[in-house]
């Protein structure tokens, strides 16, 4: 009879225990970034556009996870630079951003479960105030061609304003970061800029996917539907402050459509370069061509 009793009290704390353990929906995840060594320290004081890297490994404790972001905060305001979502316990991946031309930006990195619970951690970096602005490289007049156009070439290296077509852009892939098509876009005709590791880029061009390097360019599409950039401001920047003011990762697709003439586009190349281009001209036919200015860091 004892033995009895003394298993069914072990039955019913089991019991306890285990609703209490499937009960706990309030316990945050598990945060933690790795800085310092291979990665930027807290308090690093850097150089505009120095590379800022950091590691991150989370995970959920009362459910899975569900979101990972990354805000920045300075004197002009915060904003958030990368997010995804995913559905996982756990959550490892290293990070790498650019310093801003702010004097002063906190990182700060957020998770949260399918509960809601949201955990938090951050550091600071400073800019160095011998850092100033860079220099550019200027090309004008680069002629692209649409994806059935047989005369122009499709890709572009924005750096030494090299275009190839497909004879010669053999072993030049790694260098290739803008690639232009035409399509329409529920019926309104688009003008479109894409990079090598865009679907639709692929789509247009299957010899990409076989290309050893396919590079992925992020298109600030914001600024250029909302023309928050003028084609005065562009023609007098001769460095690179323009380039990064403008930029705003919070709106960047490797996509960037209605590319049409006047637009002026802020990018960033997989490198980090950072670069604007001003749209002369763009035919609405996919057997035209795009004429394109381009300002990118040296």
């Amino acid at each position: 009879m004892k033995t009895s009793v003394f298993i069914s009290v072990l039955v019913l704390f089991a019991a306890f225990t285990s609703c209490r353990k499937d009960d706990d929906t309030t316990t945050p995840p598990i945060l933690q970034l790795q800085l310092g060594g291979a990665y930027v320290s807290d308090s690093a004081v850097l150089a505009i556009n120095d590379t800022i890297c950091f590691a991150v490994h989370a995970e959920g404790i009362s459910s899975n996870l569900t979101y990972f972001k990354v805000d920045v905060v300075s004197d002009e305001g915060s904003s958030t630079i990368y997010d995804e979502g995913m559905n996982s316990k756990t959550f490892d991946a290293t990070k790498i951003f650019f310093k801003g031309i702010a004097d002063e930006e906190t990182f700060v990195i957020t998770v949260m479960d399918y509960n809601r619970n949201t955990t938090t951690a951050s550091f600071t970096v400073f800019r160095d105030t011998l850092s100033g602005f860079g220099s550019i490289y200027h090309f004008s007049n680069l002629v692209l061609g649409y994806q059935n156009n047989a005369s122009a070439g499709h890709y572009l290296d924005p750096v030494t304003g090299n275009i190839y077509n497909e004879a010669t852009v053999s072993g030049q892939e790694s260098d290739v970061d803008i690639i232009v098509y035409f399509y329409l876009s529920s019926g309104t005709p688009s003008p479109t800029l894409v990079c090598p590791a865009q679907a639709d880029a692929q789509a247009q061009y299957p010899s990409i996917a076989d290309w050893p390097v396919q590079n992925a360019t992020l298109y600030d599409y914001h600024t250029s539907d909302y023309d928050l950039i003028s084609a005065a401001q562009f023609d007098a920047c001769t460095n690179d402050s323009l380039l990064l003011a403008a930029y705003n990762p919070t709106f960047v697709n490797q996509k960037c459509k209605f590319a049409l003439a006047g637009k002026i586009i802020p990018f960033m190349t997989a490198d980090g370069k950072k670069g604007l281009i001003k749209v002369i001209s763009a035919d609405q036919a996919d057997t035209g061509t795009m004429s394109i200015e381009i300002k990118i860091q040296q």
